[in-house]
């Protein structure tokens, strides 16, 4: 992996409902092409992602993981860029707001 290219990734208090879904978990991220390492420290994985191999399809694999175990998800904007603005840009997909989350300024 180029370092140029790495980015690190947090999940913070992951909730696991039976040792399946910690194992489902764990074998999804190890199925993501662009997940190249991951290592827990305290109470926090790190997910290490190398963004040149961060294709579309793993890109959604990245958004659905995260969404469904309630990891943070506006880090993810990292990965935004022309080659997938089309479909992740869309104001209307399930993730749009956790990414890109609109800020109304207080008044």
């Amino acid at each position: 992996m180029n370092p140029a290219n790495a980015v690190e990734l947090e999940a913070k208090d992951v909730r696991f409902y039976s040792e399946g879904d910690e194992a489902a978990f764990f074998e999804w991220l190890d199925k993501i092409p662009c997940v190249s390492n991951y290592r827990g420290e305290g109470r926090v994985l790190l997910i290490s992602v190398d963004r040149g191999r961060a294709d579309e399809d793993s890109l959604r694999e990245l958004l659905a993981i995260f969404f469904r175990y309630r990891i943070a998800m506006r880090q993810l904007s990292i990965f935004d860029s022309e080659a997938v603005a089309e479909w992740f840009r869309s104001p209307a997909s399930y993730w749009f707001d956790a990414v890109f989350g609109v800020v109304t300024p207080q008044l």
